[in-house]
């Protein structure tokens, strides 16, 4: 069973708690690493394109404590502070984990989206260099 209830992400030091109701309240990267063309007699060659990474989008509720944290973290960065960013994922009921290194914060809410009786979710997209997964463990 997949579920975030029993997953950590770990993102420089800090255990994300107090995930959105979003359906994609945490989302790694679809990376295309290989790209492939045709000649004119149909022959194909395939290589590499050497992305290893990507975004990484974290969806909270507005009253999560990450929220504040990574909200701490945005106000350091405007303030002129060089912010870098890794990252721990780990799934042991589906015996998956994802290591993120070398990232930024890319994309950030400067303010709270709110309306009549209700609040919005507040989602923090990073970018990594490097998203490696290990499904070595993986339990389906």
């Amino acid at each position: 069973m997949f579920s975030l209830e029993k997953c950590t992400f770990n993102m420089n030091g800090h255990n994300v708690t107090g995930w959105s109701d979003d359906t994609d309240a945490l989302s790694f990267p679809s990376i295309d690493i290989s790209t492939s063309k045709r000649g004119a007699s149909g022959k194909k060659i395939t290589s590499s394109t050497g992305e290893k990474g990507g975004p990484v989008v974290v969806k909270l509720l507005a009253n999560s404590k990450s929220a504040k944290f990574f909200m701490n973290a945005v106000t350091a960065q405007l303030n002129g502070a060089a912010v870098s960013w890794n990252g721990l994922f780990r799934d042991p009921v589906n015996g998956i984990s994802v290591i993120c290194t070398v990232g930024n914060l890319q994309n950030v809410p400067l303010g709270q989206t709110m309306g009549k009786g209700d609040v919005a979710n507040l989602a923090f997209t990073f970018d990594f260099e490097l998203v490696i997964p290990d499904y070595s463990g993986a339990n389906f």
